[in-house]
């Protein structure tokens, strides 16, 4: 075992340090840099792909957008990706003298002169698959680029071909070219050039990211009263076009060492494709691709067979879902024996409650989750093959439902058992009794602060849950802290994992907190989830049959959310729907071969009267004429069923007051069990006189593994993962008197090792004050602590931000009962703590 926790490589240090300390920063540009334009060069240079082309921005502007080519409509589609370029929208550096007339970067006549060593920064608004570059005809001295998908040069897990994303650009004639690897892009919106050697004057010509696309048209939109909702519709999709590829749909893009498909992300992706894109060619060869890989994760295998079911119901591709019958039979025969057998499920999810990614994959929590996945597919299963005419196939697999579900049925407590993810795979399988449903609801649903995953991947399967408990309302909630919460902090695509409380820690655009994950990605379009929800939910469009033949529209909307519009492409043509109940009016167009039930909402008021096209249907209908069918209703909407295609204008007259809905209560956190009471930073070896009167832990050189300390009584053990994915290290920290003290750190740069928990088994309910020593091992550095319930793994306490100085810090916190502590590395070195104090 290593003496010491290695440093960050030299380089990227000085780079760092080139934008941090220095002469005041001169800051040029928009504010506002979200809508970016993107430039069509004539020629793609050295580019590997030709320039965007096959279309014009004939499209209409979408202001919630991100996408520099949302307007841009391609009249015939490729597999062959494209380029397009970006300028910067903001300039910034801290050696202004070093970049004369800098601001000339956001114009079409970049000349920037060099006059000394230094960095400067480019902004381009949107992140982008892209590579950075520029021209010049006089270089000299030495320069370095870097990329990054936030705020500062980006660093990443060991892995990849380049985890630093700062290298020396390759020269092209007179363009200087950043290319860190094979395939030239990753995730980008800053990029940065660093002289870091200075001989004389030289010139920087046309900074630009040069960006890659697949030619794909927007087909579906989405447009509320809520703005926010809009920009999440757009944010999602943008996300998801990003990530498609010549031949595949990609999963991140950053290049961290996992850039390739995963199959159960692109459950996700896959549903946003078509409903964003309505490409269902990509889709089914994305499906084909992934049919054999589960990439060693067994839920991912369940989630392949509802994305094959998925395209089936959006395409109507009875012949690809036959095709694929033995492939259902063989993976749901594997499922079955890994509902009894003790088989590695892999991976659930990266949320504390499912064990943290690959550190604790097989918990009960995943194991609960995933026998009712089992149960959920087997049903979605027996549905789907009976609209083929498959009786015998669809009784097979309902009674492998009914036979699982019998088993987990033996304990009439069981759903008692369960928490909340497990919970949102019951509820979605849509086989509970009302009383399990609304057990479910009332222990899981209506927790506003941990009703939040820390995957949003696993976000999106608990909105739909709670879609399904007809909780609309509380998923807008969810929806607003997760999507909303990544907007609000400069979010241009959604990110690999979030927690609404780092908004107490970090500022729009700055590095976020990495984890089990390694470092965070923020691009990754299985958080793209909310896009496909609102289409379905508050939109409300969705196939009741394969391919659309049968189609509800049943939006979902309240006193705060008024009114919607949008499309959603099909295999029939596109379905065009739009409501504003303050109005009183709706219209759709619904394509030949269809036949639609539109819901209109109460909105807990009385509806008076509805007439489509003119003719009252409801409540007084002509019975002789047969145009309509009768109207039928429930609490909340009124069903104009079975209406053919064409193009409807549906009046609807309200009467009474109705039903509050309440707005989002963004400020509704965690109750909190635990407290930080004191953050000290003058303590240093005197530590005996302020803490650990009633014990304490100290960790000893590794080279005996003995922990040095006397716990209290009232503390059973301390304990971490020992060894495995995810554990922290034991090292030695050399102090700056030349003392060394040992400590519990992080395993920085590997991936999957930027995180570790500490479990604190405290008696149940005993109250006691416990400190963490922080052990800083840089002068520059961050990490942040997250403090959860030992038992439930509920989040008790709000992100806590360590800014380290390379002196130690003692974080007091009040606290009850077991404690699980988790340090996660956010800049610099290794996170780690040196000692635990109780008193």
């Amino acid at each position: 075992m290593p003496d010491k926790i290695p440093l960050l490589r030299a380089t990227a240090s000085l780079i760092v340090s080139f934008f941090i300390v220095g002469m005041p920063s001169v800051s040029v540009g928009k504010q506002d840099s979200t809508h970016t334009k993107p430039y069509l060069p004539d020629h793609p240079g050295i580019a590997p792909y030709p320039v965007v082309s096959g279309g014009a921005f004939t499209g209409k502007p979408v202001s919630a957008s991100p996408d520099p080519l949302v307007s841009y409509v391609w009249t015939r589609e490729s597999e062959e990706l494209q380029v397009y370029h970006l300028k910067p929208v903001k300039v910034s550096t801290e050696t202004a003298p070093s970049f004369a007339n800098a601001e000339s970067a956001l114009t079409d006549d970049c000349f920037i002169k060099v006059n000394g060593e230094g960095s400067i920064r480019f902004d381009f608004g949107v992140e982008s698959a892209a590579w950075i570059e520029f021209d010049s005809p006089d270089l000299s001295g030495e320069v370095q680029m870097s990329v990054s998908e936030y705020n500062q040069p980006a660093v990443v897990n060991s892995g990849p071909q380049s985890p630093h994303k700062t290298g020396v650009p390759v020269k092209h004639g007179n363009t200087y070219r950043l290319e860190l690897n094979a395939e030239l892009y990753e995730g980008v919106r800053f990029g940065w050039i660093h002289v870091t050697r200075f001989d004389k004057p030289w010139h920087i010509k046309n900074i630009r990211l040069v960006c890659q696309t697949k030619p794909v048209n927007y087909a579906g939109h989405f447009e509320s009263s809520d703005t926010l909702l809009n920009r999440i519709w757009y944010t999602g999709a943008y996300a998801v076009k990003l990530n498609l590829l010549k031949d595949h749909m990609g999963a991140i893009l950053v290049d961290r060492g996992d850039r390739h498909s995963w199959t159960g992300d692109a459950n996700i992706s896959q549903g946003v494709s078509m409903v964003a894109f309505g490409n269902y060619d990509m889709v089914k060869h994305n499906l084909q691709r992934t049919s054999v890989d589960n990439n060693s994760i067994e839920s991912y295998s369940l989630l392949w067979i509802h994305s094959l079911l998925d395209y089936y119901y959006y395409s109507g591709d009875e012949a690809f879902l036959r095709s694929h019958l033995a492939t259902l039979k063989r993976k749901i025969d594997h499922a079955a024996q890994v509902t009894v057998d003790e088989i590695n499920l892999g991976f659930y999810g990266w949320d504390e409650r499912l064990g943290a990614g690959f550190e604790t994959p097989n918990n009960p929590e995943n194991r609960h989750a995933y026998r009712l996945l089992y149960v959920q597919t087997c049903v979605a299963l027996s549905k789907a093959l009976a609209t083929l005419g498959e009786k015998g196939l669809s009784a097979d697999y309902r009674q492998l439902a009914d036979a699982k579900l019998q088993e987990i049925r033996k304990d009439p407590s069981w759903f008692g058992a369960i928490g909340l993810h497990a919970a949102a795979e019951a509820v979605n399988g849509g086989y509970l009794t009302e009383d399990e449903s609304k057990a479910l609801v009332n222990k899981h649903f209506l927790d506003t602060a941990n009703i939040i995953s820390f995957s949003p991947f696993n976000q999106y399967f608990i909105i739909r849950a709670l879609a399904n408990s007809g909780l609309h309302q509380e998923a807008l909630v969810a929806i607003n802290r997760t999507w909303g919460g990544q907007l609000r902090l400069g979010a241009t695509t959604f990110w690999e994992c979030f927690r609404p409380e780092w908004a107490n820690v970090i500022q729009p655009n700055d590095p976020v907190p990495n984890g089990q994950h390694g470092y965070t990605s923020l691009c990754h379009p299985w958080s793209s989830g909310a896009t496909r929800w609102l289409s379905e939910e508050i939109l409300g469009i969705k196939p009741v049959s394969p391919g659309f033949k049968r189609f509800q529209v049943i939006p979902h909307l309240s006193n705060t959310l008024g009114a919607v519009r949008g499309d959603v492409p099909t295999p029939l043509g596109t379905i065009q729907f739009d409501i504003d109940v303050n109005q009183g009016v709706a219209h759709l167009q619904s394509p030949s071969g269809s036949l639609a039930t539109v819901g209109i909402p109460k909105m807990g008021k009385q509806i008076r009267r509805i007439s489509v096209n003119g003719q009252d249907v409801y409540p007084n209908r002509d019975e002789q004429d047969p145009s309509y069918a009768n109207p039928t209703e429930d609490d909340g909407f009124v069903y104009l069923p079975d209406l053919p295609p064409g193009t409807y204008r549906i009046a609807m007259e309200y009467g009474g007051r109705g039903t509050k809905h309440p707005s989002p209560d963004l400020k509704k956190r965690i109750d909190n069990a635990v407290r930080l009471v004191s953050v000290d930073s003058t303590t240093t070896t005197d530590w005996m006189a302020h803490y650990g009167q009633d014990g304490y832990l100290l960790f000893d050189h590794p080279d005996t593994a003995v922990n040095e300390g006397t716990l209290p009584g009232y503390i059973e053990k301390i304990a971490w993962k020992s060894e495995g994915t995810g554990a922290p290290r034991l090292g030695n920290w050399q102090m700056k008197d030349g003392r060394s003290l040992a400590i519990l750190a992080t395993q920085n740069p590997m991936a999957c090792y930027q995180t570790y928990y500490i479990d604190i088994m405290a008696q149940p309910e005993k109250a006691y004050q416990v400190t963490l020593r922080t052990a800083e091992l840089d002068t520059n550095g961050k990490f942040v602590i997250d403090l959860f319930d030992q038992r439930t793994k509920n989040l008790i306490h709000p992100t806590v931000l360590v800014k380290t100085s390379g002196k130690a810090r003692y974080y007091t916190f009040a606290a009850k009962g077991p404690v699980r502590i988790r340090l996660s590395h956010l800049e610099g070195e290794d996170a780690g703590i040196s000692g635990i104090f109780f008193q």
